[in-house]
Parts: structure tokens; C-alpha cells; sequence
């Protein structure tokens, strides 16, 4: 329980319920720092935990930060409309990853960011400099801007990779591989092959937001897949700390096994070279995708997440259709 504790977004959330009680004591810039402060905190674990709560913090403590600004130096709505824009942006792929996806409606999140540049330039253009009011904004803005930028590029990248299919087929025997998982138990999937179909999901690591959503997804799923006897397995290029933190601190069941030298997802073919994620980020050949196989109890192939459909990894219920579609055989009650 304490591993989902969203330290630092806590604290925001106390900075926040205090900032009214400056304001009511005519200390307004102080409450605007405590804002600040507050959305500050929310942002800095925006990658590590992803929840609704920390969702909430960020468009509440951005949209009042702009109340705050434009009530204290008299220009409503302009800042209000800015900072609540740059928050939704900041938010609204991974809120809405199922439909959003990685690569699908990049004119949204990137348009809220653009108008709200535009709401900051009126806001400030015929003042002279005050600092809360010309530097705040730029935190938000900047966090806005960059973010969607990036998933821009990124999408570029991924469309590019994926345009002629994954490496593995559908009907073809799934890649064999032995990773440890987060307790470092080595997982074979020789060991399901006879007992029982096995899901594969690819993670981009720990670092990704949107793979925090997707394991989610699969976990609010898992009893369906239980009843299908159907074993879930997360593959990341993580390695096996990370993943026993992760699974701990967003709450999913199953094993998350550990690919740190990337050799499986380069069998699979889901690893790609994108220079910019891999400034920020030290794996061993570059960035995984984001994708799911369906292997059958015999070891083959049944399904592959649509590589000109990045999001379709997202949509389990098209695994329950293609589960259904392949003939029953006995298989070994979950344990």
C-alpha cells in the first residue's frame, strides 16, 4: 500500500487547501507560490504513477494557479483559460489513452498547447514585466509544449517502423525465450506450451506513462482472461527492480518480466531507435513499442496487436474475440 503513495502530489494536494488561507489574509503572492508549488509537485510524478488522482491535482492546482494570477493582477480570463488549457493537454492522452492511443489525434493535446501560448501572449502583452505573472505560466507552458512535441515526433517514428509489420507472423511459431520476472523467477514460455495460451505484452519501460495505463487495462481485465485460461506476461526492458516497483506502486497482478538486454523484443521486432527518447532514457538497443501477441496452447501465434494500429494493444476485447475463434482444449486451471 505504501508503494502507491503519491508522495510528492500529497503534499501538493495540503499546499493547495492552505494557498485560500493567505489569500484571506491578503497575502496573495505567497498563495500563488503555494499554487505553483502544488502543480509543481503533481508534474514532477506525472511519469511515476499516473493515477486519477494526480490527473486531478494537475488540472486543478494549473487551473487555479491561473485564477489565482489573473484575479491578483486584474486581466481575467486570459491566464485562468491558458494554465487550464496547457494542464488538459499535459493530461488528456493519458486520460484517454484507449482512444488517443500513441499516435492518433495529435491535433488535440498539441492544439490545447498552441491556444494556450496564444491565452499567455494576450494575458501579457501590453503589461510591464511582473514576475509571478510573466515566469509562473512558463512552467505549465513549457511541460505543455514539450510533451506534445515529443509525441509527435514519436508517432512519426513508430508509423515509420511499423509500416511493414512486426517480425513475427501470425500462424507462425511464437519466438521461444527464458526472462526473470519482478521476484527473479525464470519465466520459460516452453513452460505454458501444452498448459495454457499465454498473452504477451510489450512495455516501453517505467518511464512511460502511457505503459502504465496499458498494464492497467490488462489488469482490470485479468479475471476474463483467468476464466479463458489465459496467462498474462509483461515484457519490458526494465530490469528487475524497476519492474517489482512498478507493479507494486500501479497495482497489476501478473508477472512483469525483465527483457534489459532487449533480446526478446528484437525477436518479436518491437524495438526501434528514436534518439530523442534515448537521451532520457539508457536501454540496450533502443525503444521498445508498445504491442501484444496471443501465443496458443500450442505455441503458435494466434494474434499481433495491428502495427499501423499502434493503440490496438490497448483493446483487449479484441484477444477475447480471437480466443474465441480458436477450437477449446484442456488446459491447466490457473494457479
Amino acid at each position: 500500500m505504501l508503494a502507491r503513495l503519491h508522495p510528492f502530489t500529497s503534499l501538493g494536494l495540503l499546499l493547495a487547501l492552505l494557498s485560500p488561507l493567505f489569500f484571506a489574509v491578503d497575502q496573495t503572492e505567497l498563495g500563488v507560490l503555494l499554487l505553483f508549488v502544488a502543480y509543481g509537485f503533481a508534474l514532477l510524478e506525472f511519469k511515476k504513477y499516473t493515477s486519477n488522482f494526480q490527473f486531478v491535482m494537475i488540472m486543478v492546482t494549473g487551473t487555479a494557479l491561473g485564477v489565482a494570477l489573473d484575479l491578483l493582477h486584474g486581466d481575467w480570463p486570459w491566464l485562468t483559460f491558458s494554465l487550464a488549457l496547457a494542464s488538459s493537454s499535459i493530461i488528456v492522452r493519458q486520460v484517454f489513452m484507449s482512444y488517443f492511443t500513441y499516435v492518433d489525434l495529435l491535433w488535440v493535446d498539441s492544439g490545447k498547447a498552441l491556444v494556450a501560448i496564444a491565452c499567455y501572449i494576450v494575458a501579457i502583452h501590453d503589461t510591464s514585466f511582473v514576475w509571478d505573472l510573466w515566469l509562473l505560466p512558463i512552467l505549465p507552458l513549457a511541460c505543455a509544449i514539450g510533451l506534445t512535441l515529443s509525441y509527435i515526433q514519436d508517432a512519426g517514428r513508430m508509423r515509420k517502423l511499423t509500416r511493414n509489420g512486426y517480425r513475427v507472423q501470425i500462424g507462425k511459431p511464437a519466438p521461444a525465450f527464458e526472462l526473470p520476472d519482478q521476484s527473479g523467477s525464470i519465466v520459460k514460455l516452453a513452460d505454458y506450451v501444452g498448459k495454457h495460451p499465454v498473452l504477451l505484452i510489450f512495455v516501453r519501460g517505467d518511464w512511460c506513462p502511457g505503459c502504465h495505463m496499458m498494464l492497467r487495462t490488462y489488469e482490470r481485465n485479468r479475471t476474463k482472461f483467468m476464466e479463458k485460461g489465459v496467462h498474462v506476461l509483461g515484457i519490458g526492458p526494465d530490469d528487475i527492480s524497476v519492474n517489482k516497483d512498478m507493479v507494486e506502486r500501479i497495482g497489476v497482478g501478473y508477472r512483469m518480466l525483465s527483457d534489459d538486454k532487449q533480446e526478446v523484443s528484437s525477436q518479436y521486432g518491437v524495438v526501434y531507435s528514436n534518439p530523442l527518447l534515448e537521451a532520457t532514457v539508457d536501454y540496450a538497443e533502443g525503444i521498445p513499442l508498445p504491442a501484444s501477441f496471443l501465443v496458443d496452447i500450442d505455441g503458435t501465434i494466434r494474434y499481433a496487436s495491428r502495427p499501423d494500429r499502434v493503440g490496438e494493444f490497448l483493446d483487449p476485447e479484441l484477444i477475447f474475440g480471437v480466443l474465441d475463434g480458436i477450437p477449446s482444449k484442456t488446459t491447466v486451471a490457473w494457479s
